[in-house]
């Protein structure tokens, strides 16, 4: 019998991967060595409620031409946009200064830009520390594709005046046939008590839309929209970005 019950496992051969497991060798077949050219473009809103008066809805939108290669990563901002940039920084004193569109401008940054056009090492990171929950056929934009849903817990950093309650991420993800994401929505959920008696709460939607280019997994679209309150803050946030390959 014995015998038996171990010829019939082999001949079941090894057990199915779950979309998880695809979607992690897809990715790593990614390595984004080609070269990529884009036009980017970024428009972040932002309403401070605890502010007096009332901050917003106060929104800035921004584009550049963004190129990488093997040679490094090139962001080129209209000369015009970056002098608007410096003046609403830059005020008389005593006026009232506006930040939106430089700060927008400085959160633009190589790193983060240089992710977007190869997500693939980033959504590694992610996947790493993701549980598996479920999956099922489902369609993105109209074709068929496996939806697949996952519990990511992010590492945090030990702080004795910070105690955290939640610190999850929901996500759900389309995969293509051949494993590589369609398109993906995430909520994170942050809750904490600062100095014991103090709280603080943090919401985000995010939205995305993925293409292949060049061996590139590309974030095409991201959508963001969230709610922050805590001791002194009050705010929300709704950001689109953009990413037009240039083929």
């Amino acid at each position: 019998m014995k015998y038996l019950v171990i010829a019939a496992l082999l001949a079941a051969g090894p057990a199915c991967a779950n979309g998880l497991d695809d979607m992690k060798a897809a990715l790593g077949l990614l390595q984004g060595q080609g070269t990529l050219r884009a036009a980017y473009e970024v428009r972040e809103t932002h309403t401070e409620f605890d502010a007096k008066p009332l901050k917003g809805p106060e929104t800035a939108m921004a584009a550049a031409q963004v190129e990488d290669d093997p040679a490094g990563l090139v962001i080129r901002w209209d000369r015009g946009l970056l002098k608007r940039a410096a003046d609403e920084s830059s005020v008389a004193k005593g006026a009232k200064r506006k930040q939106a569109l430089s700060q927008l401008v400085s959160s633009s940054s190589a790193p983060r830009l240089a992710m977007a056009m190869n997500y693939a090492p980033r959504l590694l990171q992610m996947l790493a520390i993701s549980q598996f929950k479920a999956e099922r056929a489902d369609t993105y934009q109209g074709k068929p594709a496996r939806l697949v849903e996952l519990m990511m817990t992010p590492q945090e950093e030990v702080n004795q005046n910070v105690s955290i309650k939640d610190n999850t991420i929901e996500a759900r993800f389309w995969l293509g046939p051949d494993g590589v994401p369609l398109g993906a929505v995430t909520t994170h959920t942050i809750k904490a008590k600062l100095m014991v008696f103090m709280s603080y709460e943090k919401t985000t939607k995010e939205e995305f839309t993925f293409g292949v280019v060049n061996n590139r997994l590309v974030v095409l679209k991201r959508e963001m929209q969230g709610k922050e309150k805590g001791p002194g803050t009050e705010n929300e946030f709704k950001n689109l970005y953009t990413m037009t390959p240039k083929l």
